[in-house]
Parts: structure tokens; sequence; C-alpha cells
């Protein structure tokens, strides 16, 4: 997609007035680490005007992230906070080169880091890009869409990873670190109101229980009605979560740390599904067009107001989801080197209905079903010296997991449904190491070997008057039947890393690295037609990447500028296609380039600038359209991403101060599925959020006013061709809304 300046000025529909851009440069600090500091210290390693340290774990060890040669980006509680960030969806507008998008459902969570992705939406895949709490992988792509509560900072990691964390990953990784138990007593309770009747509350308590014995406990609540209205019966969309989290921690002596860990997140029964109809048919090619003003779905259903808000369901869609986990974690100091030692088990259940001919009449269904066991094991030696820095373990990933996914026709008494288990075994062994050749130079090099076994059993019946045999329903292009199928396969692979970097001053870091990451192999499921095997197993993804950038500090630190450039070989990437309710993931060959950079300036000591731009090209090949092969663009990969950002504090002496941020986030237009049929190109849009924030002297307590989506932009973010059975499906982001914060910290 090239780059036009005219796709992203204001159109009638789509406009920022520049007096809004003003005011935005005035606000908040809406960015990546170049925000505010992360950790208590960072306030004393720069004057009053410095920018300040940001640490980060991204080399598992605490570090400045302006002197480590990784794309970084680090967001600390007081910036989430700042922007009313509880979820990955909301980050998006922190992090160039990072997007997220839920389909209109939480059932699962798409992420996509500089244009790597897989909007494969069955609960048994892994994703490119791993998500992490306090560094335990949690492997269901359902989880992504938990909530940040208690946190202390989140960390996006670009690029291929896996010399280092736990589980290998071809486009990046997210990570949610939350706050630990305190050596002093201390907590603090929040309360968030907002229209569409929502109420949030969100709490902890910390402290010791005895010399060596700490704990902290957290919980969670939100609950909020649908923003997707629905003219039949309950609107959709709706937020009803329960969440809680405990940590024990232990120091027996100086040298010995242990921590036991366990969560709960629970989202009861909600509606969801909300999308907006709009009729479409396939061309020649077999690719959804819409059809002129005033057509009817196949159904006979024709929106009547335009508003792509409201709709009318006969069966509201509901989820209900379920994720659980403990984990321990024990470190001892033998003096030069540490071992650390990880264990977790999680459990996850996930159940989804959506009504996905969105209209009043009872014609077709969706239901999926997901229920899994993960076990994960780390080990790992660390150490150091003057000139060499270490990490070596080994790492063991268990999941086991039975699946469900069904199309229903309701109006026919048909139901085709895939039933299918899978269970994955990895053993993988990793290790890097920096090396400081001289005071200004450092070589680091890594590598990582992986090997998967994974046993799968699957079996895609029919039943009812349309399903025709072995050829599937009679609706064109939907399912075929392929009987009982048992396959148990191994397979294994390398990643690794090799980086140089230069600091010819202190303020200023100069790093290229090539990388290779590696996802495993895995198998289709749903509603998948192909010959048993050949069409069910696709191979794993090798990613090469090539990056160069720079770290630089200048203007006595109150300036900061990251900028890195990279290119991506894809070889065997795993495409994901979906052709009306036909699911396919294949191998084919892609490539991506592109630049990310971030400018942070503090003028005075009461103002803070953010600046943050991406772009990308993409290029997936071979992706068959009609008869032929042809190139596509890459999912979820805007050419062209950028945001504003500002954090206006106004003091008001003895009595406190008030603090004004908001931010502004472009993206550009992309396409939602790999055939890049017409119908699946979400338009551009722009995001405008704002908050007004009193604090206390003692900063015992805050309160604060915010508003969403302030211009009220009618967001498009996922579209779904399901033209052959004569509709298109829309989903849009969370309207405009304004709501109240209060905070109490003791």
């Amino acid at each position: 997609m090239s780059f036009k300046w005219e796709d992203f000025t204001m159109t009638k529909t789509n406009r920022l007035p520049l007096t809004l851009l003003v005011a935005t440069a005035l606000s908040p600090l809406a960015g990546a680490p170049l925000m505010l500091p992360v950790t208590a210290h960072a306030a004393e390693a720069a004057d009053d005007l410095g920018l300040g340290e940001i640490i980060v774990t991204a080399t598992r060890r605490e570090a400045d992230v302006q002197r480590i040669g990784i794309a970084v980006s680090a967001m600390s509680s007081e910036v989430l906070e700042k922007y009313s960030v509880s979820d990955a969806n909301e980050l998006t507008a922190l992090v160039p080169g990072f997007s997220y998008t839920d389909t209109g459902s939480p059932v699962v969570g798409l992420i996509s880091i500089r244009g790597v992705s897989q909007n494969d939406f069955a609960g048994h895949l892994e994703a490119p890009n791993t998500f992490y709490i306090d560094e335990v992988y949690l492997p269901a792509i359902s989880a992504t869409s938990l909530q940040f509560f208690d946190v202390s900072r989140v960390e996006v990691l670009k690029g291929p990873q896996g010399t280092l964390f736990g589980r290998n990953a071809t486009g990046g990784l997210l990570h949610v670190i939350t706050n630990k138990p305190t050596q002093e007593f201390e907590g603090y309770a929040s309360l968030t109101v907002a229209e569409r009747d929502q109420i949030k509350l969100e709490g902890a308590i910390s402290g010791p229980l005895s010399d060596t014995v700490r704990g902290r406990l957290a919980a969670y609540r939100n609950k909020a009605d649908g923003y997707f209205k629905n003219d039949l019966g309950k609107d959709l969309n709706e937020d009803d979560i329960v969440a809680g989290r405990a940590h024990l921690e232990m120091t027996p002596n100086e040298d010995l740390e242990i921590r036991l860990s366990a969560d709960i997140y629970k989202q009861r029964p909600s509606t969801t599904g909300g999308g907006y109809a709009t009729p479409g048919a396939p061309n020649a090619d077999g690719l959804g067009e819409h059809l002129p003003p005033g057509s009817t779905t196949v159904y006979g259903y024709a929106d009547a107001d335009g508003n792509p808000y409201t709709g009318s369901f006969s069966n509201p869609g509901n989820i209900e989801k379920r994720l659980w986990g403990v984990s321990g974690r024990v470190a001892y100091d033998f003096g030069d080197i540490s071992l650390i030692s990880l264990t977790s088990y999680s459990d996850t259940e996930s159940d989804y209905i959506e009504d996905n001919d969105l209209s009043p009449v009872p014609f077709t269904e969706f239901t999926q079903v997901s229920n899994s066991e993960h076990f994960t094991q780390e080990l790992r030696l660390e150490g150091e010296s003057e000139n060499f820095n270490w990490t070596t373990g080994v790492y063991y990933l268990n999941i086991d997991g039975q699946y469900s996914q069904g199309f229903h026709i309701l109006a026919a008494a048909t139901s085709a449904v895939a039933n299918y288990s899978l269970k994955t075994e990895s053993w993988s062994v990793f290790g890097q190491g920096e090396y400081a050749v001289s005071d200004t130079v450092s070589l680091i090099a890594g590598a990582r070997w992986t090997t998967d076994t994974k046993k799968y059993q699957y079996l895609n019946t029919c039943t009812g008057p349309a399903c025709t045999g072995p050829g599937g329903l009679t609706l064109p292009g939907t399912i075929g039947t392929a009987g009982l199928i048992n396959d148990k396969h191994t397979d294994d692979g390398w990643s690794a890393r090799l980086e140089l970097d230069w600091r010819p001053v202190d303020d200023l870091l100069l790093y290229a690295s090539v990388s290779r990451g590696y996802k495993a192999f895995s198998y289709n499921a749903g509603f998948a037609g192909q010959a048993p095997l050949a069409g069910l197993r696709f191979d794993g993804e090798k990613l090469t990447a090539f990056e160069v950038g720079n770290k630089l500090d200048f203007w006595e630190k109150r300036a900061r500028l990251n900028i890195s450039a990279f290119y991506y070989d894809y070889k065997d990437f795993q495409a994901f296609d979906q052709r009306g309710v036909t699911f396919t993931l294949y191998n084919t060959d892609a490539r991506i380039y592109g630049a990310d950079a971030e400018f942070t300036i503090r003028p005075v000591e009461s103002l803070t600038l953010f600046a943050g731009v991406s772009l990308l090209d993409t290029k997936v090949d071979d992706v068959p359209i009609g008869a032929g092969l042809q190139d596509r663009e890459a999912t979820q990969s805007p050419s062209v991403t950028f945001s504003f950002a500002a954090t206006q504090v106004f003091s008001l002496n003895d009595n406190g101060d008030i603090s004004v941020t908001a931010n502004a986030v472009y993206t550009d237009k992309f396409y939602s599925q790999l055939s890049n049929a017409p119908v699946t190109l979400v338009p551009s849009n722009w995001l405008v959020n704002a908050r007004i924030a009193y604090t206390s002297p003692s900063d015992r307590f805050e309160f604060a006013v915010f508003a969403k989506n302030l211009l009220d932009e009618k967001r498009q973010i996922y579209a779904f061709d399901i033209t052959n059975i004569g509709l298109v499906e829309n989903n849009y982001g969370e309207p405009q809304q304004f709501g109240a914060e209060l905070k109490v910290n003791f």
C-alpha cells in the first residue's frame, strides 16, 4: 500500500481540527519507552529536566532501555493510569508498530507487531507474538484480552525472540510485569464510573508478614452495559469481569528468594459479537465486494439508519471465559552466578456463541469452545564478569487442549461441528552472551534449539437435512468432512541472534543485528475440507530479521530520539486464509520492511511531548486468488501509523497539582484478511483520548475525568468477508465515552 498524504488528511467524515492537534501537543505523553521513568530511582539518575532512565528486563536483566540494542517500548504504571490503559487493546495508541484487535469479541486477541500477525481465531493455535505475565508464557490466544491491573509496567519487544525468553516467537512479545510485595505496608483503592453504566473497582494491599515473608493481594472488577444497541433484545459487547492475584515472597537469607503467585480471571456470561451487517457478494475470483446502497443481505435484511453501533439480532452472542494459574519462582545467588527456576500451571476455558447472520432472522450461528491446560518449567543460569554477561537455560512446555468449532444453519436444523484435541510437548535449550570488546563496543550472540511433538485428533461432522454427504453443506464454499483423523508429528527448529553495539559517546547507542525466529508447525481445524493430513498439517515458519538503529539522548537529556529500520525475510510463513466460513492455514513466503521512530522532549519541567511513527511495506507471496496465485499485503499492517502526545502539569504549590494528558493516533487503512478482498479493507482512522487529573499534595488521592474516543469517531477495526452467505461483518471500536476516576493510596 503506497504512502499518500491525502490518505491521512482530514475529510468530512474524518476531521481532526488543527486546534485539537495543538491542544493535544499540550496534553499527554502517549508513547513508548520514552515517556515516564519506570522505577523510583530513575528520577535520581537525571536532573529535574532530564527524562531519566527507563529500566526494563528485555534482556532478562534490569537495564536502561537506552543502553540495549533492542527495539522495546515500556510503559510504567503511571503512564498506563494517565491514559486509562487497562488492556492490550488500549495499548495500541501508545506503541508505534503495535496493533491489537479483538474482532469485536474478547474470545480472541490478535496482536500484530511490525506487520507480523496471524489472524486465525482457533483456540488451539499459538500466536507469532507471545504473551507473558511475570515471565510466565500464556499460550491461549484468548489470554491476550486479559485486563491490566495492579501493574508495575508493560514491555513490548519488537522482532524475533527466542535466545532469552521462555517460548520462541517470530514477531515479538508483550510482557506484563505486576507489582510485587513490599517491605512496608501500602495499598490503594480506585473507583471508575463512566457512560454505559460502567463501574470499575481495583485495589491492592501489600506488606510484610514477618521479617522474611511479604505478601500482596490485588482485585479487579469491571461491569458495563453493551455499546452495540440491539433493537430486538439485550445490547451487545458487555463487560462483566472479575479478577484477582496473590503474591507471597520469601527471603530466608540474602542469597535465596522464593515467590509464589496465583491469579484468576473470569468473564461472566456477557453478550458479545456485535457486528454491523452490510450486503455483499463474491466477484468472479471469489472475493467479496460491497453491493450498492439499498441492497439487502441474503436474509432480506437491510440496515435502516446507517449507524454501525445498532442492529437487530434474533439471538445475541454470548461469551464466558475463565483463566486461572499458579506459578513459583526460585532464585539463588551463588555470587557471580545465579540459578533461577520458574514453574507454572494454568487452565483456560472459553465458550463463545455468535449470531453471525447479523439479522433478525434466526438463520446461522457460529460457536467455539476451548479448554486447555498448560505447564511450563524453565531452569536458567545467569553470570556476569567485568567484560562478559551470559544467560543459558532449558525450557519445557506442555499444552493439553480440547476444542470445538461449529457452524449451524438454524433455519435448516443443520450443524457442522469440528471436534478436535491437540497435545503439545516442547523442549528447548537456549543461551546468550554479551562481550565488551572495548569500552564502546559490545558483541551479543545467542542461539536456541527447540523440539516440538504434537498429537492431534480431529473429527468434522455434519448432521441435518442440509448436509450432502462427504462433499459438505449445500451452501457454496463452506464445509467438508474428512472423517476421524489421528496424527503425531515431531519437528525441530532453531533461533539465533547476532548483534553489534557501538557507543561512540555516552548518550548515543548505534546497533546492528541479525536474528532468526522460529514458530513450530501445527494443524488446521474448524471446517477444513482438505485431504487428511496433507491439508491439515502445516510446517513451522522461519523469519530472518535484519535491523539497524540508534538510541540518542541530547539537550542535557531533555530530548530523546530512537530510530530503527528493519527488513524481515519470511520462509514458510504460516498464512491464514478465510473464505466465507472456511478457514485454512498454509505455508508460503513473505517479506516485510519498515521503520519505527520515537521522539520525546521535555522543554520545561512541567511539559513532556511525544511523537511516534511506524512505516510498513508487506508482501505475502502466492496467495490463491480465483484460479491462480497472486501476491497480497499482510493483514493488520497499515503502511503508516503515527501518534502525538503530551503531558502538562500545573503546580498548585502546597495544594497539589493538576495534570492534563491527551493523545492522538492515526492508523492508515489496512486489510483484515489475506485475500485482500475489497470488503476487508478497513478505512484509516483517528483516535483521540484525553484526561485531566488533580493529585493531592501528599499523593494520598487523585481525582480525574477522562474522555475516550473524544471525537466520537466510528472506527472500523475489522471486517469479515462472508459474502458467500450474502453479507459482510464489520466490527467497530468503542464509541465515545466520558468518565471519572477516584484513587486513594494508603
